[in-house]
């Protein structure tokens, strides 16, 4: 393939993806604890024969805004959100492990606090919180879990903690399911971090609308632009061979 097509078909291909991505965060921007995905390219130069020959589209790869969304508020006991860094570690029947933001809490019929998905929500010490059926819950900025039996003259008690971890936000990747796990692979940091929780709230999607839709514009017209190049290039290079052939 000539340089000049192979430049425009790279571009071509860095705009699609560039789309793909936007229109994954647009379609995430009510998913609560949702961070905006992100991808990078960079421009790859190629020489020839020592002499600088063309420069490719190259990407460097997803990474992700783990700038904090806005807090809703829900009035549920058992909806919490993490003001500032930090993820709940949530563990699946099989036992596998995976930080999210997204803390739309519930009691299963076993009194064990779940995600959406099922999933058991860690305390501190990494095993499963429970919580007594009936029992009026409440969480704590540190993320005590207190019930309350529904019982006459009853006092609340502490059931655990929930586990907040913070590990550094170059060192995770998204799992799917609005999770993520280790870049590395291996077990979860589950190192209790300091982080104050805020009780009756959800998080939301850090995804802006407006300046998604903007980014999908750009991305849609750089594809149209780049579609057109390769299009000219084909076609000159087409009239070129033509040319030869009626020499």
């Amino acid at each position: 393939m000539e340089g000049s097509a192979y430049i425009a078909m790279t571009g071509m291909q860095a705009a699609a993806q560039r789309m793909d991505v936007v229109s994954n965060n647009l379609s995430n921007a009510g998913t609560t604890g949702y961070k905006r995905e992100q991808v990078a390219f960079r421009a790859l130069p190629f020489f020839y024969q020592g002499q600088p020959n063309r420069v490719d589209v190259m990407s460097q790869g997803n990474g992700w805004d783990m700038s904090m969304g806005p807090l809703q508020q829900t009035g549920i006991p058992t909806n919490v959100a993490i003001n500032g860094s930090g993820f709940f570690v949530v563990q699946s029947k099989g036992g596998a492990q995976a930080y999210t933001r997204d803390g739309n809490f519930t009691a299963s019929s076993d009194g064990m606090l779940v995600n959406q998905n099922g999933q058991a929500v860690l305390g501190v010490g990494g095993a499963p919180l429970f919580v007594p059926a009936g029992a009026t819950v409440a969480v704590g900025s540190d993320g005590t879990v207190s019930v309350t039996p529904n019982t006459p003259n009853a006092q609340a008690v502490s059931v655990g903690q929930i586990l907040v971890v913070d590990p550094p936000a170059s060192s995770v990747t998204e799992s799917g399911a609005n999770q993520f796990q280790p870049t590395a692979g291996g077990p979860l940091d589950t190192t209790p971090s300091a982080a104050t929780l805020v009780s009756g709230a959800l998080e939301g999607s850090n995804v802006n609308p407006v300046s998604s839709m903007v980014n999908m514009i750009s991305a849609s017209r750089l594809f149209q632009w780049e579609t057109q190049a390769e299009q000219t290039i084909s076609a000159d290079d087409k009239s070129a061979q033509n040319i030869a052939s009626n020499l």
